[in-house]
């Protein structure tokens, strides 16, 4: 695991993917997944998003590989009266059966797994007919090699895609019908700064990660993007 995605744990960071709980309300809205049917959150971090879909009635379920995250996590849901299964887990090595779930939710969690297998995964937990529920990051120009490469040692990403490369990629992998979905401000409402749940000790060097996180956003602002989408098996 990278220093970044060790930090955000430490901090625990919710909403650190692209667009925050603000995105990924207004994605839900836009994709309506079936209120009666079961919902995966696939990395579901601190569960800022479990706890919301829980909190509309979803059957969800959560699975997350970092075991700081996932108590956070577990913490959240027993604050909030959620009932919500969490397991401890992969998306290599998804624990649950084939065909469990109509719907996988992905934010910023495929791109620091591996792709092949994690989207193989998915396809086998979603019934037919299920949907995947992505938000990624992507690149909106291409990179130069060398702070492409800085980027991925940086966060720890094993694919760093363009919109394209990512349909294209979820298509190969058994994906039916794919389809991007832009947001705009008017699809959100307002939402509070990011949340976090802070660890007691953290090392001063995760300070500096922080900071180095903040510096290559802006640095590299003109390349870096999201990819929404909706993904049909």
């Amino acid at each position: 695991m990278s220093r970044y995605l060790e930090m955000l744990s430490l901090f625990g960071v919710s909403g650190a993917h692209p667009g925050g709980l603000a995105f990924s309300k207004a994605l839900l809205q836009k994709a309506a997944p079936p209120p009666d049917q079961p919902i995966l959150d696939a990395g579901c971090g601190t569960g800022q998003t479990a706890a919301y879909l829980g909190h509309l009635l979803y059957p969800v379920t959560v699975v997350d590989r970092d075991p700081v995250m996932l108590e956070k996590a577990k913490k959240r849901f027993a604050n909030e009266g959620l009932a919500i299964p969490a397991y401890l887990g992969e998306l290599e090595r998804l624990p649950f059966s084939s065909a469990s779930f109509s719907c996988v939710l992905s934010e910023s969690v495929l791109s620091f797994s591996h792709v092949t297998s994690s989207l193989q995964e998915i396809n086998r937990v979603l019934k037919p007919g299920g949907m995947l529920i992505g938000i990624e990051a992507a690149l909106k120009k291409p990179m130069p090699p060398r702070e492409k490469k800085q980027m991925m040692d940086f966060y720890g990403f094993t694919k760093l895609y363009d919109e394209l490369e990512w349909m294209e990629s979820i298509r190969a992998h058994g994906f039916q019908k794919t389809e991007t979905i832009t947001l705009l401000p008017e699809d959100m409402e307002f939402e509070p700064t990011t949340e976090m749940d802070v660890s007691h000790a953290i090392d001063p060097i995760y300070y500096d990660t922080l900071q180095s996180h903040y510096d290559l956003m802006q640095a590299y602002s003109e390349y870096m993007g999201h990819c929404i989408f909706i993904a049909y098996k």
